[in-house]
């Protein structure tokens, strides 16, 4: 079989709203697309991966949830995410030396940043 790629991620969440408007206002991700009543699609800005998000009203538990996942960026690129996070009062939970940020999400799905 061959091997093109992650082409997306599926994530539960219980309030698709605000996690909406958490991964475009505060990381710049675009709508790509939904599928009613519960569910969106995420892009990254010049990139074809996709963060789906999946409404649920049960709760999601910390056994089936994620340990991270990475947005890849320029040194430029997170010294505006650490002042975008600063503003909206979101805490940078740790660091890996200078080059990787992490932070949670609503949901509390811990997100890294990372440069090289």
């Amino acid at each position: 079989m061959a091997s093109h790629g992650l082409l997306h991620i599926a994530l539960l969440t219980r309030d698709l709203k605000t996690t909406e408007k958490f991964y475009t206002d505060v990381l710049g991700l675009k709508v790509a697309f939904r599928v009613p009543p519960n569910m969106v699609f995420l892009r990254s800005p010049g990139s074809k991966d996709l963060v789906n998000f999946i409404a649920t009203k049960k709760r999601i538990s910390p056994s089936r949830s994620l340990e991270h996942f990475g947005f890849k960026t320029t040194t430029a690129g997170m010294s505006r995410l650490e002042k975008r996070l600063k503003e909206k009062k979101i805490e940078i939970e740790g660091r890996r030396g200078r080059n990787a940020i992490y932070f949670f999400d609503p949901n509390g799905y811990t997100i890294e940043y990372y440069c090289d």
